[in-house]
């Protein structure tokens, strides 16, 4: 009996240390559009948040980006939710000073901007939130 619960836990360890080691980290933004000012946000968004993301994934320090657009009419509080999924726990607590570097490379005069507009004229981020994946579809 203790030598098949030996057994039993030697099989089942390698599963519970992969699946407590794989657990994503997202970051999701909830961003709401000031004054129909759609063109410039997602300008902003493609010129500037893809495009560092793009590296970043391109470098392995994310696991994954979204630019979604809310189509739910009875949702009004945000437009756009922007999700950036990192692999683990160390790769998200390691993205301000990744993103940081990243821009500096990409921007060093600042954002790309549509008609000059500053970011907080034509966006509101409603909301940031961070959560951990229990289980999803891509490994």
């Amino acid at each position: 009996m203790a030598k098949m619960m030996l057994t039993f836990f030697l099989l089942l360890s390698p599963t519970v240390a992969f699946a407590q080691n794989s657990k994503s980290i997202s970051v999701i933004d909830y961003i709401k559009i000031k004054d129909g000012k759609r063109a410039e946000a997602l300008f902003f968004y493609e010129s500037n948040w893809k495009k560092y993301r793009d590296v970043a994934l391109a470098k392995g320090f994310i696991r994954s980006y979204h630019l979604l657009a809310n189509t739910s009419p009875q949702v009004k509080e945000y437009d756009l939710m922007l999700i950036t999924e990192y692999a683990d726990e160390n790769q998200s607590r390691l993205s301000e000073e990744r993103f940081s570097q990243i821009i500096k490379e990409l921007a060093p005069q600042g954002p790309k901007l549509l008609d000059d507009l500053k970011p907080a004229d034509f966006r509101v981020n409603v909301s940031s939130v961070t959560t951990e994946t229990i289980f999803s579809s891509h490994p």
